[in-house]
């Protein structure tokens, strides 16, 4: 087949974190590796439609503002990977898209998401909770939506000693990878939590400045423990996974956590919020945390800081969570929802 691979502009400024960009880019390069053709569009090069089998589109939401009337023509088939990043009950989330769609002009997301789920011929969900929104809370039939898992290329070895000379780093410490200073990602509850364990964090990652950073930094005053290393390369940042003894994720929402599987293969405990994706991914090996609860968050962590060394959670992604795990699952769905 012939995909062509759609992305909001705006990614072109996101940087290399974008985990919406990362999964397409995995994804892309697996079903090359199946033998499909993937073509990334964007504007300013157009592609003729006719050449294409299927046009996959992520995200959605207003950057792909009536994308779904491009089916039946000049489109032969189109696919959805919509970005569900919500806590919202599932009530308020349909009582949302239902009254989009009753107001005349009042586009909101879920009314968009709606409206871009039914023109698209199959929607390829993240998650089972992900699957639970687009079904239950926008009302789209069961049998259009799959569930095709994210994952990650299997790493290459790393030597811990690197990042351990570098920054000074105990043999055991904890690690937190992400914009750190950005709301969802919860870093300030984070060293709430850990803080007056006395056990080292470090944080490591692009930190935008604001309120949220001005908090990290007095909290790193206060805890000598908590340390804040910044942007990272990345293989200073591998040898900072190969290193680190327990990895924390306690967003408010995650679709997947990218960053936390990477950790997982390196083979840290992994604490990560119960707020979207991650049960799906993670399994039973995760130790799960209410990202609301300073007291949740510090009693995962202690749960994971006292977990003997296993590999069962590495081996679980590498056979499980690769890009070309994912790539096979996205052609398979593809492959069933072609019209004709």
């Amino acid at each position: 087949m012939k995909i062509g691979f759609l992305l909001p502009a705006t990614h072109a400024l996101d940087g290399v974190s974008n985990g919406v960009r990362s999964q397409a880019i995995g994804q892309a390069e697996g079903l090359r590796r199946l033998g499909h053709d993937v073509a990334l569009l964007e504007p300013w090069n157009l592609t003729e439609a006719s050449s294409l089998d299927c046009v996959h589109f992520f995200q959605g939401g207003c950057a792909h503002f009536q994308i779904e009337h491009k089916r039946p023509h000049p489109l032969k088939m189109l696919t959805f990977a919509p970005q569900i990043d919500t806590n919202e009950p599932i009530w308020k989330y349909r009582l949302a898209a239902e009254a989009g769609r009753m107001i005349p002009r009042f586009f909101n997301v879920p009314r968009l998401f709606k409206d871009q789920c039914e023109g698209s011929d199959a929607v390829m969900a993240r998650s089972v909770y992900d699957r639970d929104r687009i079904v239950r809370g926008l009302g789209i039939d069961a049998e259009k939506v799959e569930i095709v898992l994210n994952g990650i290329d299997p790493p290459p070895e790393a030597e811990p000693g690197l990042a351990r000379e570098k920054f000074g780093l105990p043999s055991e410490y904890a690690l937190h990878v992400s914009r750190y200073a950005t709301v969802n990602k919860n870093a300030v509850a984070l060293c709430e939590a850990v803080g007056p364990t006395g056990l080292p964090l470090y944080l490591a990652g692009p930190a935008q400045p604001g309120e949220v950073l001005e908090r990290l930094k007095s909290l790193a005053d206060r805890f000598r423990n908590i340390v804040m290393l910044g942007f990272m390369e990345r293989a200073v940042l591998q040898s900072l996974y190969a290193g680190c003894k327990v990895f924390c994720l306690p967003s408010h929402h995650e679709g997947t956590g990218l960053v936390a599987l990477e950790a997982a293969v390196y083979g840290a405990e992994i604490v990560i919020t119960n707020r979207g994706g991650p049960p799906d991914y993670f399994l039973e090996w995760g130790h799960y945390c209410d990202p609301t609860s300073v007291e949740s968050i510090r009693s995962a962590f202690m749960r994971a800081w006292g977990t003997p060394r296993r590999s069962a959670l590495r081996d679980h992604v590498l056979k499980n969570l690769t890009w070309d795990c994912s790539a096979r699952s996205l052609s398979a769905a593809i492959e069933k929802h072609r019209p004709g």
